[in-house]
């Protein structure tokens, strides 16, 4: 419910009160005062792809650039820089989201709805819980120059369960130029109440590539790169309809680039790898799934390096991220000796009885070692021996948590 005040109330304000509150407009572009304190967090960057980065990303001409949270007392805010390929290409943002259940970590997703960009998402699993995912898809052809797009909506309630829709259809909502538009209340009622309220926007680029996106600075490894001026998707949700009104509710984010029925995943996503994607069992750069060719490729997460998922807490002045080293400590995670000549030794704690996967990659994204899956309760300890020299990371998943840590085999 939006407050209105008085001319007086306002003059009891003081300028630090504003300077607490979010001033994030949704128009679909980062200024420099919303990467200010207490505005928007950055949760990550898309670097890690091998081709130019104008015309040579996974899907060519289009790609991410970077994601950011931000939150206030009522609302939370998300943005996704970066431009979406026309011709039915999709972002999508997944959420695992405080006191709701839905697809937990490592499941496959249930496929959604046909005719969305969910349709052919159940080859894919997830490195956390999917409660409610959110697509802006590229659909229809430009209206006098301006690409038009639709957004969709998927409600996971279990691991076999969802209910995808469009929440706004072709020339009635979101336009490419930067202009907000406001979910529909008759698209948001039933399973889709988390929604209620939500505005988004979108600005693409004058040619419809990411060369031209402000964001898209070179080298792409710089500071400025998915910065203040970039184009992308943003979105405004409200906390009480998400069951965040209160307290600090943590939350979990994964973005990826899709196509449009969600069956060929792109090779960026953000967080992104920590090593390059392994070289069997996906689709070159990209990642694939249900809809690539030869019957399709199952994309697990698990398998590539780095944790694909980042945390945050919702608080009354802002977002504060939930750290991996906070994740290693609450599990007692740890790797030694470090360096190691010949045995290394793996310590964790697992809280109550959880699903658990112990893996270990090399320099260049490949697993080399599973070391532990499966229902585990309590310390446990393994060790590991016969890695050839060089550097590994180990990652401990631990229901919907998930750390990693380097190790050095001299």
């Amino acid at each position: 419910m939006k407050k209105h005040f008085t001319l007086a109330a306002l003059g009891l304000l003081t300028a630090g009160a504003f300077s607490a509150q979010a001033q994030v407009t949704v128009d679909g572009q980062l200024t420099a005062p919303e990467l200010t304190a207490g505005n928007y967090v950055l949760l990550g960057k898309s670097t890690y792809f091998t081709g130019n980065q104008n015309d040579g990303r996974p899907f060519g001409k289009a790609g991410l650039l970077s994601l950011y949270v931000a939150s206030t007392p009522t609302k939370v805010y998300m943005f996704l820089g970066g431009t979406v390929e026309a011709g039915g290409n999709a972002f999508q943002i997944y959420l695992d989201m405080p006191g709701v259940t839905g697809v937990p970590t490592a499941t496959f997703l249930p496929a959604g709805t046909a005719g969305t960009s969910f349709e052919k998402i159940n080859r894919i699993k997830l490195e956390q819980a999917a409660d409610l995912a959110l697509a802006l898809r590229s659909d229809g052809a430009a209206v006098a120059g301006v690409q038009n797009y639709k957004i969709e909506a998927a409600v996971f309630t279990s691991a076999t369960a969802v209910q995808s829709k469009q929440l706004t259809v072709e020339n009635a909502g979101v336009i490419g130029n930067g202009t907000a538009a406001i979910i529909p209340a008759t698209a948001t009622t039933g399973s889709y109440a988390s929604l209620a309220g939500a505005r988004t926007a979108y600005r693409n680029t004058s040619s419809g590539e990411i060369k031209d996106n402000p964001g898209n600075t070179s080298p792409q490894t710089g500071a400025t790169y998915g910065g203040v001026g970039s184009f992308g998707w943003e979105i405004e949700l409200d906390r009480a309809a998400l069951g965040a009104a209160t307290g600090t509710p943590t939350f979990r984010i994964f973005a990826i680039q899709n196509n449009g029925d969600g069956g060929f995943a792109s090779g960026e996503f953000i967080p992104q790898p920590t090593a390059p994607l392994p070289t069997t069992g996906l689709q070159g750069t990209n990642l694939g799934g249900a809809g690539a060719g030869m019957g399709g490729n199952d994309v697990d997460f698990a398998t590539i390096a780095g944790t694909q998922s980042a945390g945050f807490n919702l608080g009354a002045t802002g977002v504060t991220l939930a750290s991996r080293s906070a994740i290693a400590s609450a599990l007692k995670f740890g790797v030694y000796p470090n360096p190691t000549v010949g045995e290394a030794t793996i310590v964790y704690a697992v809280p109550g009885q959880q699903e658990v996967s112990v893996n270990v990659f090399n320099s260049l994204g490949q697993r080399v070692r599973s070391v532990a899956a499966g229902r585990q309760t309590g310390a446990q300890k393994f060790g590991i021996s016969g890695l050839a020299s060089g550097a590994y990371f180990v990652k401990l998943q631990v229901g919907d948590q998930s750390t990693s840590q380097k190790l050095i085999v001299q």
